[in-house]
């Protein structure tokens, strides 16, 4: 038995009785259909309504073989019911849904862009368009063309008609086609077959904006917010740029000739930085290959320097100097690099041992190793175990 869908002829229908035709668990929760309910099932890119069934959550709705079913948070006992639908949520998609059909309309005639496919998410919602590239112009026209229909307040009627009579009217797109079909009618300006949920005027929606876009797989996906959630948008964005404007101690006026600066003057501080590292880790390098000169081997554990630096210097310094050099950074995570000039010395068995003290993981070749751990307190004991372990090598060999 096929459910009658009542959402269907009167979206804003909160409340309703209906009799329960089979019950069933599904995704391990009771479960019944109903002879007719005023629930939406998630389909046509839209999310299921929320709300109860005798006081009893309804956590999820679907259709299967024209069956609706209620998941439910417990079992109903009696096939009398009564439904009540979370109208915040169903407001809240009706403007989603009314304004993605504004939307796909906007794009058709502004761009010749042709919708692709949609989905209606729980904060933003999505709309696939048939196109490739598209300019800040372009996206402003659009949106313009859609909040001038939202604001004309044009009406929004649901009807079914047959798929010969389908043939002589000019609907947006073709999907799967079923007989009769739904056809959601925005006033002179959209005919598009939809089992959606919709508001009665277009002012309902209150205005659509385009967020951003992506490539996706060839065409451009453009993230959208419609009615209440473009509101509870701009008063987030509207919170950041106080926030914002407030610790640069500037006005929303001169907020991007703010950050210009900014990053004109992060640029420059990179610069002297850079300038300053490789003045300090030529100062580095120099005195290991100056310890070298005295030791064959050298260990050195480094409070200030990142394991990037010390990677760095002990490539050098095996390079450019005779001995094996014990390098550590006792950052976060603390971090060991091992290397060595001579070509019979394999470090990996040292630094295996190395990394017990402080908890590490690591690898490399026979004579340049490095790994990172989570115990720095361990970081003068992997030194001092490395160093023993290789002094033993070389006076064994």
């Amino acid at each position: 038995m096929t459910t009658e869908k009542l959402y269907q002829l009167d979206s804003y229908l909160r409340e309703f009785t209906a009799t329960i035709t089979e019950r069933s668990r599904i995704d391990d929760k009771p479960a019944v259909a109903l002879d007719r309910t005023a629930f939406y099932p998630t389909s046509g890119g839209q999310m299921n309504d929320t709300g109860e069934i005798n006081g009893t959550p309804v956590n999820g709705v679907l259709v299967e073989d024209g069956k609706i079913w209620h998941l439910l948070g417990k079992p109903l006992e009696t096939d009398i019911v009564h439904g009540k639908i979370n109208w915040e949520r169903r407001f809240d998609f009706m403007q989603q849904h009314s304004g993605f059909h504004v939307l796909a309309q906007s794009f058709l005639r502004e761009l010749d862009a042709e919708t692709l496919s949609s989905h209606l998410g729980e904060k933003y919602s999505t709309i696939d368009v048939n196109l490739v590239k598209i300019s800040a112009d372009e996206i402003a026209r659009v949106e313009e063309l859609a909040n001038r229909v939202i604001w004309e307040n044009r009406v929004i009627k649901a009807y079914f008609v047959s798929k010969d009579e389908l043939e002589n009217l000019n609907v947006r797109k073709f999907s799967e086609i079923f007989d009769p079909v739904r056809l959601v009618d925005i006033q002179d300006f959209d005919l598009d077959p939809c089992g959606g949920t919709h508001v009665k005027n277009t002012g309902e929606i209150g205005i659509v904006k385009i967020l951003f876009y992506e490539k996706i797989r060839g065409y451009l996906r453009f993230t959208f917010v419609a009615g209440n959630r473009a509101l509870r948008e701009f008063q987030e964005q509207t919170r950041i740029l106080a926030e914002v404007s407030s610790s640069l101690s500037t006005g929303r006026e001169e907020f991007v000739a703010s950050i210009e600066k900014m990053k004109s003057d992060q640029s420059i501080l990179f610069k002297k930085n850079k300038k300053l590292e490789d003045e300090i880790l030529s100062i580095v390098i120099r005195e290991l290959k100056g310890e070298a000169n005295r030791a064959k081997i050298v260990s050195k554990i480094y409070p200030d320097l990142n394991a990037n630096s010390i990677r760095k210097i002990a490539s050098i310094v095996s390079r450019e100097a005779e001995g094996t050099f014990l390098l550590a950074s006792a950052g976060e995570p603390p971090f060991l690099v091992f290397s060595t000039s001579l070509e019979t010395l394999d470090l990996r068995p040292v630094l295996n041992q190395a990394l017990i003290h402080i908890d590490g993981k690591g690898g490399g070749r026979a004579n340049f190793v490095q790994g990172g751990g989570k115990n720095k307190q361990g970081l003068q004991a992997a030194v001092e175990t490395a160093k023993k372990l290789i002094k033993e090598k070389l006076e064994n060999s």
